[in-house]
């Protein structure tokens, strides 16, 4: 398999119109803010710490991991850091659908099967300064194909050529895909949404972290709506609970 380049003139360009990104003037201000906060905590644990492989999941659908990926990615690279989005979730991709890709791109199902090489399928977005592998074709098998050998060099050459990949995958509450992949990774980012996210969703956190089978979890707290809530502001990077080192207050939700 090819090393991934992101400067490979292969690569596919796309435009992301429409796409609701945390920059720009129309962007509540508090929506762009609760981004950069979670920049800046990661950049306080890779201060200390290796880190540049990060498995974004939630307990269930709709509380707004892939937005948060994507959005996380976006805040990034406008950091200077080169950055790649990988969906992971090959039961229902939803990457392409956030950016209006459509289904005829060749993807990560599509590298791991032999069909495709990374820069056949790798798409760069120029405006947004990212670069997304899309799921591919959905396939019968998809926890087999994630903790397959190929995956885990798939995700070793992404490494080797982008500051950070960010693995988009289906909800660990449901399939045990995340856990699959989670191996590769470095962090984990656990998704929750305000009066959405079961307490039972917690507690399921609370033990993968006790048992060691998430990388270094941490939670995102994501839905919260400051016009009507008395949540305060608490953007930064301190300790939520037991649950995980790094929370942080997001502006409304937009998603899966």
């Amino acid at each position: 398999m090819a090393k991934a380049n992101p400067k490979k003139d292969k690569t596919k360009h796309r435009s992301s119109a429409d796409f609701m990104i945390a920059s720009g003037n129309d962007v509540p201000f508090n929506y762009v803010e609760s981004f950069k906060s979670l920049r800046t905590n990661l950049n306080f644990i890779a201060a200390t710490e290796k880190i540049n492989t990060l498995v974004l999941t939630s307990a269930i659908p709709g509380e707004g991991k892939s937005n948060t990926a994507i959005n996380l990615a976006i805040t990034l690279a406008e950091d200077n850091k080169s950055v790649v989005v990988v969906d992971c979730d090959l039961r229902k991709p939803s990457l392409n659908r956030y950016l209006k890709l459509g289904h005829n791109f060749k993807g990560v199902t599509d590298i791991l099967t032999g069909t495709a090489t990374v820069e056949d399928a790798l798409i760069e977005f120029e405006d947004l300064g990212i670069h997304v592998l899309t799921a591919g074709a959905v396939p019968p098998n998809p926890s087999e194909m994630l903790s397959a050998e190929p995956m885990q060099k798939l995700v070793a050459d992404l490494k080797s050529a982008f500051d950070y990949v960010i693995l988009d995958t289906a909800p660990v509450g449901l399939v045990t895909d995340t856990l699959q992949i989670g191996r590769a990774a470095d962090l984990t980012v656990f998704v929750t949404r305000a009066d959405y996210t079961p307490k039972s969703s917690i507690g399921l956190l609370n033990t993968l972290a006790q048992e060691k089978k998430m990388p270094n979890p941490c939670m995102v707290l994501n839905g919260i709506d400051m016009s009507k809530r008395k949540y305060g502001y608490y953007y930064g990077y301190g300790n939520y609970g037991k649950y995980g080192r790094y929370g942080y207050g997001r502006y409304g939700n937009y998603g899966n």
